[in-house]
């Protein structure tokens, strides 16, 4: 097995990259499940002449020097990202794509700490994670962060009123420099519709936000007053505990402000204009009803409250809610940890609490970052586009951390990063329902068939922004995804997206592109640690699945599986891709209608004249058990996909892909 410290010791074919920094995270492999499998995947998938599978048999089926003119068409259209800008995961895996197993386990690694046990020595800090995580996703050091705050003492209103003031004016210094000349809130929003609209847009669109595009690319940096700089300083900063002793039963209810006395229902025991940020209320034991279009802040000590977005809040933002079963119900253009310009975070202690918006929800953030955390409960999120960890020129993340929670929304979102964003949604335990299903209709015009581009997805505006960073990850329970197209773990146009799941046994639903996909130069990973699961992709292009110079991994660790594709699935690249599936154990069930699927490629015709390159396709089982193939490949030994190579071939003949069932009872040979 490859140490985790050498993510990228080895050389895929005669590309080679520097190590980064997220090469040297000090998590060892066999702390975290997740890294420990991704170890073993990418050993599986080394493609060096060394290597105890992958390149020895590329070697033995002569398709080193084929495989290396794929690796350098993919390396030669990824470098062409507006502006020459994108994520660093993305960079990585266009240098070693073969690394990329180890790649998606390093840059989701502070979110994959969260699953440590307090006794490791480590915290479980949704703010550290997220803050990290961010880092991580644009090549920069946790240099400079903030360490952790402590425990803020409540020991009374005004003791509350500190807390968020501690808490929310500091990154509005933060942030006052990265959004300076920034976009409008009405420029950003227009381009949010635009996205909504025109998944690729037209040229006339491109040319009408070239100068946006422009003026956004320059702001989302890392450096000293970088966008992201601010983010994930802002982040570190509310890292914080508090330390509440405050007798909430003996205090004195105090009257409303007459500034804000529209915008409160039910007795408040403080409030204070605090310069910078605005009102912060102090609730009460009792029901509240607040409208936060008018407020900044809100320390609400138990009660079943509702939280309501009326108007629209640019700037910094905050609620702390110890108890209750809460609504958070939001506006036509924000909803609750909806961030533009600014921080918005909530944090729900308790609860079974319900969460709705049909724009920038729970946990979404423009020039900006929006972080929700919900601690407790039996939750119901119900969203439209632009929610559930999702950033877009800007970071969102999402935190449940214990319950049985149903997400629910129409598109974008469920872990989406968007143009040069970071979003992130993050369940650690429960039997969940993921679904996005339903409201957007087919952009290929399939009946009953919509389009969701969620769930772990990183996607990009083409011509105009590269995509950025997405994650879902799950790392409890008997879980349900369902999507329509571009669903669970891809990329599209730059972006890098990816879907953990830990364990239990889960069911994948999707359409044309699900389950590990990538379409124009992107990345997308699907990873299951555990559990009897069943994947089910319908139309074409999934579950390891890569088009037009991108690269797609699926790996499924442990338990007996069944898989369900149609065309281009199951390790199956097309337009000079790569795409790796591994299946490292179990008795599984494979079934691959029509051609192009379990370890055969598709055609070639987009870049073929230029690059005289196809593409690869690899499968994997590692497990020893009986499984089933619909392609009739050869059990226990290796199938070399696709005609016999000839010079003369054309661009759309199915070539290059190794079909691997281990352990191998043929050895070094080639089986057509």
């Amino acid at each position: 097995m490859i140490p985790f410290a050498s993510v990228l010791a080895f050389s895929p074919m005669s590309v080679r990259a520097q190590d980064s920094p997220q090469a040297k995270d000090p998590v060892p492999a066999q702390v975290l499940p997740f890294l420990q499998e991704c170890a073993a995947a990418a050993e599986l998938l080394d493609p060096s002449k060394s290597a105890k599978t992958l390149g020895p048999l590329i070697d033995a089926n002569q398709l080193r020097q084929p495989t290396n003119l794929v690796l350098a068409a993919i390396s030669q259209y990824c470098n062409r990202a507006p502006g020459a800008k994108i994520v660093d995961p993305m960079r990585l895996a266009i240098a070693q794509p073969f690394a990329l197993a180890n790649i998606s386990a390093a840059t989701a690694t502070p979110i994959l700490r969260l699953t440590l046990a307090p006794e490791d020595g480590l915290r479980q800090s949704p703010h550290r994670a997220a803050a990290e995580f961010v880092c991580k996703s644009f090549g920069a050091t946790t240099e400079g962060l903030a360490p952790f705050q402590g425990r803020i003492p409540v020991a009374d209103p005004q003791g509350a009123i500190f807390a968020m003031d501690f808490l929310l004016n500091e990154p509005r210094l933060k942030f006052a420099p990265a959004i300076e000349d920034r976009p409008s809130p009405a420029e950003c929003f227009e381009f949010l519709r635009m996205l909504t609209n025109e998944v690729s847009p037209s040229s006339t669109t491109a040319q009408r936000f070239a100068n946006f595009a422009i003026r956004a690319r320059r702001s989302v940096d890392m450096s000293e007053e970088g966008l992201m700089r601010a983010v994930a300083s802002s982040l570190a900063h509310i890292d914080a505990d508090f330390g509440v002793t405050a007798d909430w039963k003996s205090l004195e209810i105090e009257a409303v402000p007459a500034e804000i006395a529209a915008a409160i229902t039910g007795p408040i025991l403080g409030a204070q204009d605090v310069n910078g940020l605005g009102w912060v209320v102090v609730g009460s034991l009792a029901n509240n009803t607040y409208d936060m279009g008018r407020i900044a802040a809100v320390f609400e000590p138990g009660g079943d409250d509702a939280y309501i977005w009326s108007t629209l809040h640019t700037g910094n933002q905050g609620i702390i809610d110890l108890a209750g079963n809460d609504q958070y119900k939001g506006g036509d253009q924000q909803g609750p940890a909806g961030a533009i310009l600014g921080l918005s975070l909530i944090d729900d202690a308790a609860g079974d609490d319900q969460y709705s918006g049909p724009l920038l929800s729970c946990g979404a953030g423009v020039f900006g970052v929006g972080i929700l955390i919900d601690r407790s409960g039996n939750d119901r999120y119900r969203t439209g586009a632009w929610s559930m960890g999702a950033g877009i020129l800007g970071a969102g993340f999402l935190f449940d951390q214990s319950g049985s929670d149903a997400y629910e929304s129409t598109v974008y979102s469920q872990g989406l990063g968007g143009p040069l964003g970071i979003g992130a949604l993050v369940d650690t335990k429960g039997d969940d329902l993921y679904r996005v299903d339903g409201a957007f209709p087919s952009v290929y015009g399939t009946p009953a068939v919509s389009y969701a581009m969620s769930q772990g997805v990183g996607f990009g505006a083409r011509q105009l922004i590269a995509g950025g960073v997405g994650l879902l990850a799950d790392f409890n329970g008997n879980d349900r995804y369902e999507g329509g197209e571009y669903a669970q773990g891809g990329g599209y146009f730059y972006g890098f997206g990816m879907l953990f799941d830990q364990s239990g046994n889960d069911l994948y639903r999707g359409n044309r592109y699900a389950q590990g996909f990538s379409a124009h130069q992107a990345v997308g990973v699907l990873i299951d640690i555990s559990g009897d699961d069943t994947y089910w992709s319908m139309t074409s292009a999934g579950q390891g699945a890569a088009w037009d110079t991108s690269i797609s991994l699926l790996i499924d660790a442990a338990g007996d599986d069944t898989y369900r594709g149609i065309y281009l699935s199951q390790g199956s690249a097309a337009q000079q891709a790569l795409a790796m599936f591994c299946d490292l154990d179990g008795t599984d069930h494979y079934v691959g209608f029509g051609s192009m699927s379990q370890g055969e490629s598709g055609g070639n015709e987009y870049h073929f004249n230029e690059t005289k390159a196809r593409s690869f396709s690899v499968f994997i089982d590692a497990g020893s058990g009986e499984d089933f193939f619909s392609s009739k490949r050869m059990r226990g030994g290796v199938t070399v996909t696709g005609p016999p190579l000839t010079s003369d071939a054309p661009a759309t003949a199915p070539l290059f892909g190794l079909m691997i069932d281990l352990p191998p009872k043929v050895s070094g040979t080639s089986i057509r």
